[in-house]
């Protein structure tokens, strides 16, 4: 996820999986302004409780950018979307675009966005802090051998690494079926892959993987289901997106890096190893 040296630029079509995107939200606010316009009077709301200036434009951009491939993906206008929550806040379509699902994900100054057909999807991406007790916090509150795999490390930026990949996995589970992350910090997560509900999530099962991620970052993927499914990643630009209308498909700089998306058909490749804040 560096910055782009020479854009591809492609039309994304309909995901044959899960596309997720990734959106760098600190960017001049002359090149955000514009997407204020696509936001509702919920998001508007949102954004001028926030008495951070930057966490305010922070918020502006990920869901103008996010609206703006949405709209694009549904042939509509961003401005024009709208979408019910769930009990705990998970955002879904309903009426005739209920057949997509997406998730947003933002941390610091960067923002994924999975969107797919079908099965629920839970992405989330989680800046790596220092100022976390990683080994008394796994301790507490993840399974015993999670938290010896957070003790094992050998200093305490490995430790505080480890502890957040963890808690992102568990996020990106617990966003795709809209439950509460405090009901998911005892799901074994130590290694992607298949995921076994368990506890208020007893019978649900998941398709884990890790995302590559900006550095000081850890980013995870999850579907509801055992079957892996082919992944694209893709940069959002800001240069050159309408924003203010819609395409008749969203477009994107395609991967840099050729093991983000698998081949064609090759359902359980996985990115390699590289998650808290919800829209």
């Amino acid at each position: 996820m560096s910055a782009p040296r020479d854009p591809v630029w492609v039309d994304v079509g309909t995901p044959p999986g899960t596309d997720v995107w990734h959106i760098v939200l600190d960017v001049a606010r002359e090149t955000v302004d514009p997407f204020t316009a696509l936001l509702d009077a919920n998001e508007l709301r949102r954004a001028h409780r926030l008495r951070d200036e930057q966490a305010a434009h922070r918020f502006v951009a990920a869901h103008g950018a996010v609206r703006s491939v949405l709209g694009s993906y549904l042939d509509v206008a961003g401005y024009a979307l709208h979408w019910a929550r769930g009990p705990n806040g998970k955002p879904y379509f309903d009426g005739e675009w209920s057949r997509w699902q997406w998730s947003l994900s933002r941390s610091g100054g960067h923002a994924l966005l999975a969107v797919r057909l079908h099965e629920p999807v839970g992405v989330d991406v989680e800046q790596i802090r220092d100022d976390v007790r990683a080994h008394a916090l796994s301790a507490r509150f993840m399974p015993p051998e999670e938290a010896a795999e957070v003790a094992a490390q050998p200093d305490d930026a490995a430790r505080n690494a480890a502890y957040h990949r963890l808690l992102s996995r568990k996020e990106a589970c617990v966003k795709a079926s809209g439950g509460r992350l405090l009901d998911g910090l005892r799901l074994g997560v130590l290694v992607p892959g298949l995921v076994e509900g368990s506890g208020a999530f007893l019978g649900q099962r998941w398709s884990l993987r890790d995302l590559p991620a900006p550095p000081g970052f850890v980013a995870t993927l999850a579907t509801l289901g055992d079957r892996p499914r082919r992944l694209r990643m893709f940069e959002w630009d800001w240069r050159t997106y309408p924003y203010g209308g819609h395409a008749e498909a969203p477009t994107g700089r395609a991967p840099e890096r050729p093991d983000a998306t698998p081949p064609p058909g090759d359902e359980d490749s996985s990115p390699p190893p590289v998650a808290r804040r919800a829209a």
